[in-house]
């Protein structure tokens, strides 16, 4: 018994290490095809297709064909990658003085674009718009590590908390909007 636990235990951790190659080996020609250099940049851009690669995973008991979960994968990948970027657009925009603004750093945009396309029925629209809602909500939860400061909220606890909530949301918005369409396209097909 003892034996067998050690093979699944190492079986598991040679799948994880796997899907982790495989995410540095997309995160490298994500960030050398958008000519990023950053390791800042290329920490979000890594976090994000982690979180899509679980974010995806969690359909798997839902989707019968695993090449579909991979297509879901590929075609959720890039807009994504735009959701993690996203965040940092204030910088360009508005200046570093701005950057970490509670507009900027929160999921309206993408509850906007989720807004935008509810009454599309297209399952390959809603893995666009759920990779953005994925890359963006990475983003988010990713600063709360960084202690990231939210402009004009006060410190602590209250910055720490609209990242937070604005990155979970954006996850849990994400994944009932994508089971919703799933849930759709399956009733359209029988």
């Amino acid at each position: 018994m003892t034996i067998d636990a050690i093979k699944k235990t190492k079986q598991a951790f040679l799948i994880l290490g796997l899907f982790l190659a495989i995410a540095i080996t997309i995160n490298f020609f994500v960030l050398n095809f958008f000519d990023q250099k950053s390791s800042y940049r290329a920490a979000h851009s890594l976090v994000g297709i982690l979180s899509l690669m679980g974010f995806v995973f969690t359909f798997s008991s839902s989707v019968r064909s695993k090449i579909r979960l991979i297509f879901m994968f590929f075609i959720s990948l890039i807009p994504c990658y735009f959701g993690t970027i996203f965040s940092d657009l204030d910088i360009t925009l508005l200046g570093i003085g701005q950057h970490r603004n509670p507009i900027f750093h929160s999921g309206l945009l993408f509850f906007f674009i989720l807004f935008v396309a509810r009454p599309f029925k297209s399952v390959f629209l809603a893995l666009i718009v759920v990779g953005f809602g994925v890359g963006l909500g990475s983003h988010l939860i990713w600063d709360l590590f960084d202690q990231a400061d939210v402009r004009w909220i006060p410190g602590g606890f209250l910055d720490s908390f609209w990242l937070g909530i604005n990155g979970l949301f954006c996850l849990i918005f994400a994944r009932s909007f994508l089971l919703f369409r799933l849930d759709s396209s399956k009733t359209k097909s029988t």
